[in-house]
């Protein structure tokens, strides 16, 4: 019985220091540096033991969604270096604490927000489309433009400066006749307001989408590039979705 005691003794603490170790708070991220990727850059990291998570960039506080320890942070990237700190903190009173510290990496702006805005705006009125015109004054961060054709395109906007353009289509759109129309209109259109070569674009775009459809394994195509602007499309089994930027 003696011997039984003692080895509770020993065991029993041993336990709870065991329970100890695999309940730290621990905080950890991919990188210490980010690029863009689209239009954001992801910050991609590990957290546990927590009882609140959160990042703070530019002075903003936002909380961070993890599933199963792990979480990804998108933020739109902009013309200067962003830091962003993540913070992990435990305890009743909030005493322990982790943060870690990262930086997103600046882009290339494609044009001033409100010169393409005002040029994509007059080029639409000419077309007769007054009703798909662009807001002249954005606030930071991505905003959603829907046309009257349905359609959606994405602007990543930072201190009035057009960081990247985004756009979804279907496959189902691109093999309709006025799907075609309405998709190499808008391309042209932006192409050439930021100075690219809309033709080759479409030219290029054309020949790698020809045998796209849902029963392809492809997951992305090959960038499209003409005169420093660059056109990445990644594919779905329903859609392809468009990233336009200047690196």
């Amino acid at each position: 019985m003696r011997r039984l005691k003692y080895l509770l003794l020993l065991v029993i603490p041993l336990f709870f220091l065991m329970l100890s170790g695999c309940s730290k708070l621990s905080l950890s991220t991919t990188k210490k540096s980010y690029s863009a990727d689209g239009l954001v850059a992801v910050v991609k990291g590990q957290a546990n033991n927590y009882k609140k998570l959160t990042y703070t960039i530019n002075g903003e506080t936002k909380k961070v969604a993890v599933d199963g320890g792990h979480f990804a942070i998108s933020v739109p990237v902009s013309a200067s270096d962003q830091n962003v700190r993540i913070k992990a903190v435990n305890g009743n009173n909030g005493n322990k604490t982790e943060t870690k510290l990262v930086k997103v990496k600046k882009a290339k702006a494609l044009e001033d927000y409100l010169t393409f805005a005002q040029s994509y705006n007059y080029t639409l009125l000419s077309l007769g489309q007054q009703n798909d015109q662009l807001q002249l004054i954005s606030k930071n961060g991505i905003i959603t433009h829907k046309k009257n054709d349905g359609t959606k395109w994405y602007y990543n906007v930072q201190n009035n400066q057009l960081m990247g353009i985004a756009t979804k289509f279907s496959y189902k759109d691109l093999k309709s006749k006025t799907g075609q129309k309405n998709f190499a209109t808008d391309l042209m259109i932006v192409s050439k307001l930021l100075g690219a070569d809309g033709k080759k674009v479409l030219k290029d775009f054309a020949k790698q989408t020809k045998n796209a459809d849902k029963n392809s394994t492809k997951t992305s195509m090959n960038p499209i590039t003409s005169k420093g602007i660059n056109y990445n499309i990644n594919l779905t089994t329903k859609d392809f979705y468009m990233y336009i930027t200047k690196y």
